[in-house]
């Protein structure tokens, strides 16, 4: 017998856990159904990876406004999930998708790596889904977001209008089908974001630390670790020792690094400190899952190689300009060996404004990119 109901037409959308759930999920899966729905609204988020027993990597989909990557620790009676991703639409997208892809347990913790807003902007769908879950950062991040959240994003907003503009004129140059599609995506998404986003405000996290907090658990135990400044001034990593895997946001992921917040000289001995955890998988902000530990060195060791050839150069009274002219991707050690094709693979492929571009134009952007941005943090 088939269901016409508008209840057994969402349980058949949003899964069996719609039927178990209270009152009050029941109504957030039917807003997110509607989110889903809206207009520019992508159909999947993320693909979800089982990376070990009990942990799954949520993968974010290319985006206009990219979301970032979760891990999702699975307790014995409820859930740990790493990072928020860019706006609350996408949070309970991929909270629906957990119930009906992985577990009916319920969010307990969130735990954000970082203030940026692909990983922070989020957690407001979390307090719809769970009240009672508990929102933990560090507490340089707690920081950063009562500092810098809400003035980032007004910022950021003022500026898609143009944004979208410029895809219009790239779709109207746009040379297939294909290529007219894409442009008209991004429009479409940057529109949905604009409207979403309006009258943000950043939710706090609720508990925060300086260096360890460890969750006891029945299933496993979570460690959540501060090692050193980085990506930003308050980077947290989480460690399941039992299945060997850590998340860590941008701290290191499977992109080229984004480092006009970040602490280039601390960032490789942060990295090298964190090495010295006991994994076999890592969870990074960005990109695929990593299998091993061989892409921490290699991240570590370009940052480290473009940070001492971009000090040498301005210490000898370059320009910017100079600097970037002087230093090439083919120069650089750190790239060779097939790490930079790698990332450059990894972002044609995973991020959302980049899905035409050449890997040699991606490598030379963000080299490029990277030293301006050492540049002014050194």
């Amino acid at each position: 017998m088939h269901s016409h109901t508008r209840r057994g037409f969402l349980a058949q959308t949003l899964g069996a856990g719609y039927l178990g759930a209270s009152l009050m999920e029941q109504a957030f899966f039917r807003a997110t159904l509607a989110r889903a729905q809206a207009p520019g609204a992508p159909t999947n988020l993320f693909d979800i990876r089982k990376v070990a027993d009990g942990v799954y990597a949520a993968l974010a989909r290319p985006a206009a406004l990219v979301n970032c990557n979760a891990a999702i620790f699975e307790n014995a009676n409820d859930l740990l999930v790493v990072d928020t991703h860019s706006k609350p639409s996408a949070a309970a997208a991929l909270v629906a998708q957990i119930r009906r892809d992985v577990t009916l347990k319920p969010v307990r913790y969130v735990v954000e790596s970082h203030f940026h807003w692909d990983h922070t902007q989020g957690a407001h769908a979390y307090r719809e889904h769970a009240p009672n879950a508990q929102i933990i950062s560090s507490t340089a991040t707690r920081g950063l977001i009562a500092e810098f959240g809400a003035a980032r994003l007004k910022a950021s907003l003022e500026g898609l209008p143009a944004a979208i503009d410029k895809y219009e004129q790239q779709m109207s140059a746009a040379k297939s089908g294909d290529e007219k599609a894409y442009f008209q995506r991004l429009i479409a998404e940057t529109r949905a974001y604009m409207a979403e986003m309006r009258g943000y405000r950043p939710e706090m996290p609720d508990m925060t630390f300086d260096e360890d907090l460890v969750l006891h658990d029945k299933a496993h135990e979570l460690h959540l670790a501060f090692r050193g400044r980085g990506h930003t001034a308050g980077d947290v990593v989480v460690l399941c020792p039992e299945a060997k895997v850590l998340a860590t946001g941008d701290l290191l992921h499977s992109w080229f690094p984004f480092i006009a917040d970040g602490y280039p000289r601390e960032w490789p001995r942060t990295l090298r400190t964190v090495a010295g955890f006991d994994f076999a998988h890592v969870i990074g902000g960005h990109g695929g899952v990593q299998d091993s530990k061989e892409r921490l060195g290699q991240f570590a060791g370009y940052i480290e190689e473009l940070t001492e050839a971009v000090a040498a150069a301005k210490g000898k009274g370059q320009t910017l300009e100079q600097v970037q002219a002087s230093i090439a991707p083919a120069t650089l050690k750190s790239l060779a060996g097939g790490y930079g094709e790698f990332v450059s693979d990894q972002i044609v492929h995973t991020d959302g404004q980049q899905t035409f571009a050449k890997p040699a134009d991606v490598i030379a952007g963000n080299v490029r990119s990277n030293i301006a941005d050492i540049w002014q943090r050194l």
